[in-house]
């Protein structure tokens, strides 16, 4: 353009009002931006090591599959649409899904890269490499067939191109009724060697995790025999199944070459973990006696969502039995979260921790879902967000179950207690009182120590139930059973032989010294005021005193004391009998 038409077209420019400039200026600026701009190709050298699904296009087939010249000319008539995001998703059954990669090697030789393509459970894919517009090489790869290239346990599918000076065009054709994410990388050796040890080192600090959880749950089940140890072991393993279905690894390690196993075993392996966290859940929070509703609607759930996944699985229908075992998790999770709920409601301390280990678990499992589905963006922390909620989960659960087994520990050492101590008077009963006695009646047998028993019996007993009621025969027996336990040192043993006897076993103490305190405690006896109806000298008892001579048994022992004390009552009642005594 001549100056003077530059400087005319200036000048008629500045002579607009200041309004209708702006709106000029505005109207340009939008041509500006929204102008053709031709995209430059993207150099091999600058293509980041992670995933670059920015980089490519994609085109979702609508009908019959596309053949590779198809493709092409639909993408060179830009029918391929630009993929927004790092790595591309399409969803659960979805149609078949052509991408494309275009790149240049600037360089003077040819460049060897890694396809490396992250997800393990695609049925299909097929790689296309071409030079200059003209097929130099193709792949096809995929769970489906025995034939096919088969995942690397971890990395996923992997292709060695050769790239040639110049243009190469990538084209791969993806299929899978499972969620259809493709995590596409491009790398050089020095990059490929990064990402496997980062890899190796992730899963072996994963699976080390977890597989630790199940050692130290099956040795607790095996020492304490408790089922809930058992049940959470099998369902960290189920969870380690299905983590290593989804990941490759079982394809590679547990069922190789088992193509038709493997199209349907990541939704088996979700149902299989839904059921036995069900039945775990159960048993853990002690829903059969704590909520049987809960109870009833968790083994409602079980066949519920995992039948129609083996029915699908039996019908052959990958994509019916990949929908239900999403839909089963879904509510299962839910479902989990719900009972703990229930029982922190209930004031279990065991539910509390409960739902803050299925809340982690939850919020790994979501993760991990909606990063292969949709919702969120697919990363290696998303990916795996699953299997690191399961080791969080595990370690809240086992502190749950610790406390469980405490809980289950001292209400077992409280019945053992209630069960040998007499619920009235609070001493020993008759077997605990062996069980504490035999051993002090062996030690005195065997270093010829002193040894005295007394037997106690209250006078007149019947007649004092009779008279005032059972409400003060009790007060009697506490108040004596006081006296009996504020007399004994810690050596002596007092017990409630049966009824209105009594029985106390003394340390180191020969007849004349347990005489002496029987006469004592008689006394105290003789003064104890139950109530002003009765006075205060209604009450008395009579003793029996025997010592360690030359009796075998402790019964014998026992034996002899009741023989004194039934002397005691016949003369007369209120009164010590013994053997030392006779002889004085």
């Amino acid at each position: 353009m001549p100056p003077a038409a530059g400087t005319l077209q200036s000048r008629m420019f500045l002579a607009l009002p200041p309004a209708l400039r702006w709106l000029v200026g505005a109207m340009l600026l939008c041509l500006l931006f929204v102008s053709p701009v031709r995209a430059e190709l993207p150099l091999l050298g600058s293509l980041p090591s992670e995933p670059i699904g920015r980089w490519m296009g994609y085109l979702v087939e609508q009908n019959a599959p596309l053949s590779l010249t198809e493709a092409q000319a639909i993408n060179e008539e830009n029918g391929f649409q630009p993929i927004r995001s790092d790595v591309p998703k399409f969803g659960i059954g979805a149609r078949p899904v052509w991408l494309h990669l275009p790149l240049v090697n600037g360089e003077s030789l040819p460049a060897k890269r890694r396809l490396q393509i992250e997800t393990a459970w695609l049925d299909r894919i097929d790689v296309y490499h071409l030079h200059e517009g003209q097929l130099l090489a193709q792949w096809r790869a995929g769970d489906a067939e025995t034939g096919e290239q088969h995942p690397r346990a971890g990395l996923g599918y992997l292709f060695e191109l050769e790239l040639p000076p110049g243009r190469n065009d990538l084209y791969l054709r993806v299929e899978t009724p499972d969620p259809l994410v493709v995590p596409v990388r491009l790398l050089d050796a020095a990059a490929a060697e990064a990402l496997q040890s980062q890899h190796d080192r992730g899963y072996g600090l994963l699976y080390g995790c977890l597989l630790a959880l199940i050692a130290y749950n099956a040795m607790l089940f095996v020492g304490l025999r408790e089922r809930g140890y058992f049940e959470y072991t099998l369902y960290v393993a189920s969870f380690v199944l299905l983590h290593l279905a989804y990941t490759g690894h079982a394809y590679v390690w547990l069922w190789p070459g088992q193509a038709a196993f493997q199209q349907f075993a990541i939704p088996l392996c979700m149902a299989l973990t839904g059921v036995i966290g069900l039945r775990f859940a159960s048993g853990f929070l002690d829903l059969r006696q704590h909520a049987p509703l809960a109870h009833r609607a968790v083994y409602t759930l079980i066949p519920g969502g995992s039948i129609p996944v083996v029915a699908a699985t039996l019908m052959q229908s990958q994509e019916l039995a990949v929908l239900f075992a999403f839909l089963f998790i879904l509510i299962y999770s839910l479902t989990m979260v719900w009972l703990g709920v229930i029982t922190v409601r209930h004031g279990q301390v065991a539910g509390a921790y409960f739902l803050a280990a299925v809340l982690a678990a939850m919020v790994g499992t979501a993760t991990t879902a909606m990063a292969v589905w949709l919702g969120i963006p697919y990363t290696s922390i998303t990916f795996h967000a699953a299997g690191w909620g399961v080791v969080i989960e595990g370690i809240l659960l086992a502190l749950g179950l610790a406390y469980r087994m405490r809980q289950h520990q001292a209400a077992r050492r409280e019945a053992e207690q209630l069960a040998r101590i007499d619920p009235l008077t609070g001493l020993l009963n008759r077997r605990a009182f062996f069980e504490h006695a035999l051993p002090i009646w062996s030690a005195a047998q065997r270093q010829q120590r002193p040894l005295a028993l007394m037997m106690v019996d209250i006078d007149h007993f019947k007649l004092i139930n009779d008279a005032h009621g059972h409400a003060v025969g009790d007060r009697a027996l506490v108040a004596i059973a006081e006296l009996l336990a504020e007399a004994c040192r810690s050596s002596d043993i007092a017990a409630r032989w049966g009824g209105e006897e009594f029985i106390v076993l003394l340390a180191e103490t020969d007849a004349p010294q347990a005489a002496r305190m029987a006469e004592r405690l008689r006394a105290e006896i003789e003064s104890i005021n139950l109530c002003p109806v009765l006075g205060e000298s209604c009450l008395s008892a009579s003793f029996g005193i025997a010592e360690l001579n030359d009796h075998e048994l402790l019964e014998d022992l026992i034996n002899e004391a009741d023989g004194w004390l039934y002397r005691a009552k016949q003369a007369g009642r209120n009164r010590v009998a013994g053997t030392q005594l006779q002889a004085n």
